[in-house]
């Protein structure tokens, strides 16, 4: 619903949040081709929680390829923003999620269910954080999965 322009406003915000009582959850990642696999992941998530913030990555930290992200992370942050199911957009300006995790102290931090078996090592540090500040991860429900570089690939392919 509304991109955020800074992280004070992003802090500020989260602690009103908390004196209210709210809980507070985040979604982190690319967000370049949303589909419908996004969408349910986001609507999963603001089921669970009374606040649901998303973080964009930046253009710089995304490596998926010369000709990816396809849209601006400014663009992305503000389609993001019209979705009903967020709260708040931020557009996160480090290579990771851990910036975030360390600032908000989501109660629950979400991710897709592609990450459910995952050995990344990016996302242990993800979880230490979460669960060192109270919060957990929970895994979205992906029924509806689709990947945005398979349709990336397919679109690259058609225009040529």
């Amino acid at each position: 619903m509304a991109v955020l322009n800074s992280i004070t406003e992003l802090e500020d915000l989260a602690k009103d949040y908390r004196a209210d009582g709210l809980t507070i959850g985040l979604c982190h990642g690319c967000f370049d081709i949303v589909h419908i696999g996004h969408i349910h992941h986001l609507q999963q998530a603001s089921l669970l929680v009374d606040r649901l913030f998303v973080s964009i990555t930046t253009d710089k930290y995304i490596n998926k390829g010369s000709d990816r992200p396809i849209f601006s992370d400014s663009h992305r942050a503000k389609f993001i923003a019209s979705i009903r199911y967020c709260h708040h957009v931020i557009v996160n300006h480090s290579p990771t999620a851990e910036f975030m995790l360390t600032t908000l102290h989501p109660d629950v931090f979400f991710k897709g269910a592609d990450y459910g078996a995952s050995t990344d090592p990016r996302l242990h540090a993800e979880r230490e954080l979460v669960e060192s500040n109270g919060g957990r991860i929970v895994f979205t429900d992906d029924k509806v999965m689709d990947s945005t570089s398979r349709i990336a690939n397919i679109i690259m392919h058609e225009s040529m």
